[in-house]
């Protein structure tokens, strides 16, 4: 367990109040039912956090006061008496208030708060009580619930931590591109050699189906370090759900090795394993990222492109990561939403009879261009 005195303060507002929730939560035996009140901007009546203890039946509030490392101030007695005159509006009415402040225990503002409890609790109103942020160290180090979320979570995320995205995104969107066929039937006399040319040009054509697939998308994951400590010796581990993904490709394009000798082909081989960052294991929906550059440094960032596939049909892709390295790792979800766009044409379809005349019909068909 870590030194109290090498706990450190929320580095802001917004994670002291998260803290405070958890904390409490915990304490009070609410976890699941205390709130935070409001947003930011909206009369909050004295009261960031509010939730009714196991065991009572009425509302406990909490005031949330970020000072020293925020504002280099300590909390004052206009400042309590203010918050005080706020928090008697709640409704319904509190039966407790709790002062939690990031500032160091001062022993002025301790008496005023006692003084300030006894007048409240004497005309019948809710009781007043201080947490100093050494108070919240040693409530936290009580809860290990609470304990181990804000020393994993928040107490060094800004010494090693790392961000996963796509292109800066942690939802972001493919658009395979479709065709939308029209087809449409027409009626044709037997003796007409256009006919015979159609059906020679379709069945030609039919099995030259290699070409450029644009249901593809080039996606490039960022890595960035948005710590302050350098990373070493890092691998990324990227797993697709298995629903909605036909195919991944590192898009590594191999040489022709027409003409060439063992020993040239075994070299260039070689030269294309070293320089390969993504490596795809395991089937499509597994991949592993070996970056060539070991070290990450601070505020810095790598860009890998990988190319997926998208199932027909699908909506969705969940492309779980996993981040290792020498000390540290992490793991994340990017959601791909798959959005196809279609392009429309109409095909004419000859036939040389009247039964074979259809009704119109639309297909969805992958857009691939043909190499002829």
């Amino acid at each position: 367990m870590i030194a109290p005195t090498q706990i450190q303060k929320p580095k802001n507002w917004q994670d002291f109040e998260t803290l405070c929730k958890k904390l409490w939560g915990e304490i009070w035996n609410c976890s699941d039912t205390i709130q935070q009140h409001g947003r930011n901007g909206q009369n909050q009546h004295g009261v960031d956090i509010y939730g009714i203890p196991q065991g009572q039946s009425a509302y406990f509030g909490i005031q949330c006061k970020g000072k020293d490392d925020y504002t280099h101030r300590q909390l004052t007695e206009k400042e309590i008496d203010t918050e005080i005159a706020k928090a008697k509006t709640f409704e319904p009415a509190l039966k407790r208030l709790i002062f939690a402040t990031t500032a160091n225990r001062d022993t002025q503002i301790e008496t005023y708060i006692r003084k300030r409890n006894i007048e409240s609790i004497a005309v019948g109103d809710f009781e007043i009580y201080l947490s100093s942020w050494e108070d919240i160290i040693d409530l936290l180090i009580e809860r290990r619930d609470t304990y181990n979320w804000y020393i994993n979570n928040c107490q060094y995320k800004d010494s090693t931590n790392v961000d996963v995205t796509i292109e800066g995104k942690d939802v972001y969107t493919i658009h395979p591109q479709y065709y939308r066929t029209t087809k449409k039937y027409k009626y044709i006399p037997k003796d007409n050699l256009s006919i015979l040319m159609s059906r020679l040009r379709t069945n030609y054509l039919g099995h030259r189906i290699k070409g450029t697939d644009y249901r593809w998308a080039n996606v490039h994951i960022q890595v960035e370090n948005i710590g302050s400590t350098v990373i070493s010796d890092y691998k990324l581990y990227l797993k697709f759900s298995k629903e909605g993904v036909a195919k991944t490709s590192d898009l590594i394009q191999y040489p022709s090795y027409l003409g060439m000798n063992d020993t040239i082909k075994t070299a260039l081989w070689e030269h294309i394993s070293n320089e390969r960052e993504v490596y795809k294991y395991s089937n499509c929906n597994d991949l592993e990222i070996i970056p060539t550059e070991k070290n990450l440094v601070q505020t810095d960032s790598r860009s890998f492109k990988i190319g997926i596939k998208p199932e027909d049909n699908a909506s969705e892709i969940k492309m779980y990561w996993d981040f290792k390295s020498r000390d540290y790792n992490k793991q994340g979800i990017i959601i791909i939403k798959v959005e196809p766009v279609y392009t429309n044409r109409e095909e004419i379809i000859e036939v040389d009879t009247q039964e074979a005349c259809k009704d119109e019909e639309i297909v969805i068909e992958p857009k691939i261009e043909k190499q002829e």
